[in-house]
């Protein structure tokens, strides 16, 4: 394959497709203040919902925006936390044309600066792969909610050249390409191996039978966390589950109940 072919697949791969906010969140995400902030010289729109000493940042997954996660928002606010949602570079109303896990990371690292210092991240599909590596680099948590995250940046690739219909010699051209581009190896930055240095507690929640990530990967890395668990969950889809009723409660209840516990009069 040529070195024009190859820079156009590549620039295919990390091109977003913009969704809009599902109609059924949209009253949800017109509650919410919007502040700008410019991230690598691109304008990035953060919603903010709540009040309260708990700070929680919700990251959405690639081509999906803030509207996915707003019934997480409002769950999570009326539990009495601070919740920021930021449409990430290249999707939703933010700037950006091509994107990646590490603009990703760049834009929780910006949140996490501007808006934090958060409690939790609640992270969805690469948005959980970007919050790893951010973490990696410095950005502190004491919990994280990782719903079917991907986990694997090699099933991420064997995906990629299965839905562009190359073979994988192309696709590792492709991949070795994109890594010139970002300034980074992917096999160095795998959510596992960065896991075994996390001392967070972390929930996955992850469908068995999610088209877009392997529930096997997320065992991987539950395992390598440590304070790890796994929720599994059927039938509810790679977005859907955003917005299930018992995966919001779990979700809250996990993130609240250490406050819930440190609020408790003394026995």
């Amino acid at each position: 394959m040529d070195t024009d072919t190859t820079e156009k697949l590549r620039r295919l791969a990390f091109t977003p497709m913009r969704t809009q906010p599902p109609n059924a969140t949209r009253p949800i995400l017109e509650q919410a203040a919007k502040e700008i902030e410019v991230v690598d010289g691109d304008k990035v729109v953060h919603y903010l919902w709540g009040e309260g000493e708990r700070r929680i940042l919700l990251v959405h997954g690639w081509a999906g925006n803030a509207g996915h996660l707003t019934v997480l928002a409002d769950a999570l606010a009326r539990a009495g936390c601070a919740v920021v949602v930021a449409d990430l570079p290249g999707h939703g109303e933010s700037e950006g044309t091509e994107s990646s896990v590490i603009h990703f990371a760049r834009a929780v690292e910006a949140a996490h600066e501007r808006f934090g210092p958060f409690h939790a991240v609640v992270a969805h599909s690469m948005g959980a792969a970007a919050t790893t590596y951010a973490m990696s680099r410095g950005v502190a948590l004491e919990q994280a909610v990782f719903v079917n995250p991907v986990s694997s940046y090699t099933s991420l690739w064997r995906r990629s050249g299965e839905v562009m219909r190359v073979t994988p010699e192309a696709i590792g051209l492709v991949r070795s390409r994109a890594e010139d581009w970002l300034g980074v190896s992917f096999e160095a930055i795998e959510p596992a191996l960065a896991a075994r240095e996390f001392t967070s507690g972390l929930l996955v929640v992850h469908d068995e039978n999610d088209p877009e990530s392997p529930i096997t990967d997320s065992e991987a890395l539950v395992a390598a966390w440590g304070r790890a668990e796994l929720m599994r969950v059927r039938d509810l889809g790679h977005t859907k589950v955003l917005r299930d009723e018992a995966v919001v409660g779990r979700v809250v209840g996990f993130l609240t109940a250490r406050e819930a516990d440190e609020q408790a009069p003394p026995r």
